[in-house]
């Protein structure tokens, strides 16, 4: 439709009624628009006001409002890409001048072929927000059970007096410096003599662990370990300093 409007109106130009430079360049001479309010006889830029379209299929109507940035108003009609009626300031256009007028049927066409914007759809509304379900109470905490008493700690038992003098006995061994170990060892002390791991003790070394060890003359210490077995065999009414 554009094509066609601008080929016609083209052709007026060709045909002499005026020219786009002289549309720039010269004032208006047509008796038709003579003495016409409008403010300038070139306009510069168009504003569009208002657009009304009506198409029955068979044919199109286009009816428009405009504005020039003179302040001049124009209105067009067009029927099947044709113009039809014309007006500036409520003046009737001759058609012979619609040529200097290119631009605004131009930006009319423009418009009119614009696709419409569709309507921006409504926004959903929000579903509400479901309550939140109460918070199902705590149960309460069962009560610790008490704890039960500690049984007493039953008393340690007194060292007996063979395993306290039996220990003497290998300490002063080893501090004789007659053994270094403890195991293997064995001993026999009584009235008769002191042997270490069969070996009969000096009278000197004897009479010695005798004064200390044995009381009666019945007494005796008899010890010996081998690995993890250990026998012992006491005699003595001597007590430890425990049982004193």
């Amino acid at each position: 439709m554009k094509t066609l409007l601008s080929f016609a109106l083209t052709a007026l130009v060709a045909a002499g009624l005026i020219s786009m430079r002289e549309r720039q360049q010269a004032p208006v001479k047509d008796s038709a628009i003579a003495g016409s309010p409008i403010k300038d006889t070139v306009p510069t830029s168009y504003s569009p006001l208002d657009i009304s379209i009506h198409d029955e299929g068979h044919g199109r109507t286009i009816k428009a409002t405009a504005r020039d940035n003179k302040g001049n108003a124009y209105v067009l009609k067009e029927v099947d890409d044709k113009v039809v009626e014309f007006s500036v300031n409520g003046k009737e256009i001759p058609r012979e001048n619609y040529s200097r007028y290119v631009d605004l049927f131009d930006q009319i066409e423009d418009c009119a072929d614009a696709p419409p914007v569709p309507p921006i759809p409504p926004v959903p509304p929000v579903p509400p927000v479901p309550p939140v379900p109460p918070v199902p109470p705590v149960p309460p905490v069962p009560p610790v059970p008490p704890v039960p008493p500690v049984p007493p700690v039953p008393p340690v038992p007194p060292v007996p007096p063979n395993d306290y003098y039996i220990r003497h006995i290998i300490r002063d061994l080893r501090n004789d410096k007659i053994i270094t170990d403890t195991n293997p060892l064995k001993f026999t002390l009584d009235n008769d003599g002191f042997s270490v791991n069969g070996e009969k003790q000096p009278e000197e070394v004897f009479k010695r662990y005798k004064v200390k060890y044995l009381d009666r003359p019945g007494d005796h210490f008899i010890y010996e370990r081998r690995g993890g077995s250990t026998h012992t065999d006491i005699s003595t009414n001597k007590k430890a300093p425990e049982e004193i």
